[in-house]
Order: structure tokens, then sequence, then C-alpha cells
């Protein structure tokens, strides 16, 4: 459970840590179910099992569906294809989190995705906003919980925010130009934005947002992020769980690769849009772990 003034802070800034939600011993559930998907790789789901919707190197370096010498290694929908992280998008502690944060009784999952910087020579997540890179769910999902299973600080290619930065709209045109931001000592060297003359928040200061194995990081959809490359000896891996509100519409005109899954009418409510979005809170409550996943 939030309390009041976290709820402020996440509002005032567009972020929070709200503390640890996972066990040592949880933890490392999560982390050998990612490594045993990462050994078996994009192509080594057989007959039977469910893959993730995507499994991918996002740092564009690779050919041929090899990854580059830099990876980022991207994981949408681990949940089907892992009971360990099926349970996890269930977690009370989360998604009454994102209740409190988005003041909505009626939450449903969007999808996941695993960012796996591996040790050494991990990639850049260039900066940007999620939200305008769902473009087929309206209103925008409005927060989404990330959750490291290693520490993940400045040596090792942790978040980096720019608080106040949800209240300044849409500025993904302006994120791509800055683009050729990529290592650690020149990641918060943000240059040539002004905020909008009646926005709260007057100053572009992006800032490390470390945070601990274990614990729940909460952003605002709008909220600028990214994280520079990882040159440590230590891996940086983690999870985005990004959570539908019950306002949720389908828009047909926008592209997104769960769009696959999505047989809805342009308007329709996301709530009708099946087995791929699941709820995860109901009147005002954790719909829980089915009864299917528990130990």
């Amino acid at each position: 459970m939030l309390k009041a003034a976290q709820i402020e802070e996440f509002h005032h800034q567009g972020f929070l840590n709200g503390g640890p939600v996972l066990s040592e011993d949880e933890v490392g559930e999560l982390r050998d179910s990612l490594e045993a998907i990462m050994a078996k790789g994009p192509e080594g789901f057989g007959p039977g099992e469910t893959p993730p919707v995507l499994f991918r190197d996002l740092s564009g370096g690779g050919t041929e569906g090899k990854p580059g010498p830099n990876p980022v290694w991207q994981i949408v929908n681990i949940w089907e294809a892992s009971p360990a992280f099926e349970r996890l998008i269930y977690h009370p502690a989360i998604v009454k989190g994102i209740s409190q944060l988005t003041g909505h009784q009626e939450l449903q999952v969007w999808h996941d995705q695993i960012q796996y910087k591996p040790a050494n020579h991990g990639g850049t997540t260039r900066w940007h906003q999620d939200a305008p890179l769902w473009p087929i769910i309206r209103p925008m999902t409005p927060v989404s919980a990330w959750i490291p299973f290693d520490d993940a600080d400045e040596e090792n290619g942790c978040m980096w925010m720019v608080p106040g930065s949800h209240t300044w709209g849409n500025q993904m045109d302006y994120l791509r130009t800055q683009h050729q931001l990529a290592q650690r000592e020149e990641f918060g060297r943000l240059e040539g934005y002004t905020p909008p003359r009646d926005a709260p928040t007057q100053q572009v200061a992006a800032r490390p947002w470390a945070v601990l194995k274990g614990e729940v990081s909460f952003h605002h959809s709008l909220t600028w992020h990214g994280s520079p490359a990882n040159r440590s000896p230590r891996p940086r891996r983690a999870i985005a769980i990004h959570y539908m509100t019950g306002e949720a519409r389908f828009d047909a005109k926008g592209e997104h690769p769960m769009k696959q899954f999505v047989t809805l009418a342009d308007g329709a409510p996301m709530a009708e849009a099946g087995p791929h979005f699941p709820a995860v809170f109901h009147q005002g409550e954790p719909v829980g772990v089915p009864a299917r996943l528990r130990n």
C-alpha cells in the first residue's frame, strides 16, 4: 500500500520507487526462468510450447536475426512462456500500486517486456516515452511497473529519468534527436528543449534512477526515460509490466506487435480483447494468481 506522500511524489515527478515487492527466493526463481528462456533463444521453442510475442535485440546492430555486438535483449510477453512470470503480473502489491497511482479500480495487462543488458557489452535504450509507442490503445496506458532482478545502478546501465517530463505532452520527435546519447558519461546531456510555459516543471534535469533487485519502480507513460550502455561486469536484467485501465479502448489506426491478438471493432473496450490481456484488478481488489499457477 502506497502512502499519500508517495502518490503525491509520483504525480509531481512522474516516477516513484515503491519499495521491495519480491523476496530473494522470488528473484532467484525469475532469474532462473529468464536464463532458461535466454538459453532457448528466439528459435528454440518447440511444438506445444508458447513462445513470447517478441524475442529480439533492440540495439539495431545485428544482422540476419543475430544480435549485435552490444545487445539489449527485449522479450515481450514472457509471462506467456513462463509460469513464474505469469504469477508476477498478478502480484498484489504491484497491481494495488498501479491502482493507487492511476485512480482506477479495473486493470488488465497491456503487455510485459524484459530488457536484458548483458555484462560488459550491454547496449543502450535510447531516450523515449512509452505511450507514443503504443498507438493501438486510447486513452494512453498511464503507469508501468519496472522490477529489476539485479541491483540496477549507474555502473550497469540503470534507467535515467527526467522529473516532471510527464507534464510536457508527447515529445517523441524531440527525443529521437537525442539518440546519439549512449554512454553513462554523456547520457544526461539532453539539449535544445524548452518545456511548455504552463508546465509545473521548467527544468530539463536528467538523473540516474537506481533501483535494487526486487524493488518496484513505477513510472508515468509520458515520463522521459532511457538507459545507457552496460560496461560493468554485472548484467542488468529487468522487466517492465505495462497495465491498462478499464477506460482503454482499441484504436484500429495504430500498429503494434500486440495488434495481432486484437479482433475488436475500432473503439471497442480492451476489456473484451481476450486472454492475451488478462484482468489483474477488479472492483478495487487484486484478482489474485490463478489456481493453476499456485505453488
